[in-house]
């Protein structure tokens, strides 16, 4: 009973080409389409190579040497199920054992021990394969998938947990109260940054004041002893100052009728009222 169930498993299928492969196969294969492509591919070609050599003589060397390269091939993409990811080994030996097929091919054509005929089919589907190999090694060469079939299954409905109604508006209570406090510490920060603003432009505005009512009372100095001085006087005593604030002084002094002036312009003069 026991081997008839392993010979049930072995049962032969038919694929969606129409092409009969042994269940073990497609088992090894399993998840790895590109690998049972070439498998099937190299299949064929190994049949080829053996009925072509059946022609031959047992006592040809090329024969078994042949034959020994076909076996190698087979095995070598038997093994290309167990590659792993970007693993391109396989493919590079299959490669290098079509092209020591195809060169004794050559040689077997050549040396009329096969027709040009035959010679001509098995080398140009050796090199279809050895094309195919070459061109897509570097984008289907991957490992089969690991995947489990279910692996994504279930949808993305969610429905969220709902509390009891107590719960509920204690939360709600929560969070209004949480809102307020939030609020509130907002309005105080604008009040603070307001109030920092405002106590900011007072103080530059009195140092200003400060700095004009220096510059007022050293002017007031140097005309105490009746002198007429310009403002190039003035500049000698009043550092870090322009001409123009320093004219700016002189004029607000004369408005308010503590300085007088006489002349225009560059040869204008300042004396006390």
């Amino acid at each position: 009973m026991e081997n008839q169930s392993q010979n049930n498993n072995l049962t032969p299928i038919q694929n969606k080409n129409g092409l009969v492969v042994r269940a073990d196969i497609e088992n090894i294969f399993a998840g790895d389409s590109y690998g049972l492509f070439v498998f099937k591919k190299t299949e064929k070609i190994v049949t080829a190579i053996y009925l072509l050599t059946g022609l031959m003589s047992d006592k040809e060397p090329m024969k078994e040497k042949l034959r020994a390269l076909a076996t190698e091939m087979l095995g070598t993409v038997f093994a290309m199920s167990e590659r792993v990811w970007g693993e391109e080994t396989f493919q590079k030996n299959l490669s290098n054992l079509i092209c020591e097929v195809s060169v004794l091919f050559d040689i077997a054509e050549r040396t009329r021990m096969m027709s040009k005929m035959n010679h001509q089919i098995i080398v140009t589907e050796l090199k279809n394969l050895l094309d195919f190999l070459v061109t897509s090694s570097s984008n289907y060469s991957s490992a089969k998938i690991a995947f489990e079939p279910n692996m994504f299954d279930g949808t993305y409905d969610y429905t969220p947990n709902v509390m009891p109604q107590n719960k509920n508006i204690e939360a709600s209570k929560n969070i209004t109260s949480v809102d307020t406090e939030i609020s509130q510490r907002q309005f105080n920060v604008k009040d603070i940054t307001k109030t920092k603003i405002s106590e900011q432009k007072k103080e530059d505005k009195n140092e200003k004041d400060v700095k004009d009512n220096d510059r007022q009372s050293t002017i007031i100095s140097m005309l105490k002893s009746g002198a007429k001085l310009t403002i190039k006087d003035f500049a000698k005593n009043i550092k870090n100052c322009s001409d123009k604030t320093i004219q700016r002084e002189l004029l607000s002094l004369v408005s308010k009728g503590i300085l007088r002036k006489e002349g225009e312009r560059r040869w204008s003069k300042y004396f006390l009222a």
